[in-house]
């Protein structure tokens, strides 16, 4: 494993753990119906990007799930500001 596979596979996995927190806060402050939609998005990302992996996908692919993810998880925050 390359040390850009291995980051890019630590930051994934960091980026997942951030997922569950926001999450959860946003559930917590705002409750179940706040998001719904972006929740569910973020959630089904989230399991995108840890099967991703689990299987050992090519860095590229692991980084894009994680891109992607990074992506909502914005959205969410900006909603949560508002």
């Amino acid at each position: 494993m390359t040390l850009e596979s291995t980051e890019r596979r630590n930051q994934a996995e960091s980026l997942i753990l951030q997922g569950e927190q926001q999450l959860k806060i946003a559930a917590l402050d705002f409750g179940m119906q706040f998001a719904q939609n972006l929740r569910h998005d973020i959630r089904s990302l989230m399991r995108q990007l840890q099967a991703s992996l689990a299987r050992k996908d090519e860095p590229n692919q692991i980084h894009q799930y994680s891109v992607d993810l990074q992506i909502k998880l914005s959205e969410l925050a900006q909603q949560v500001d508002q």
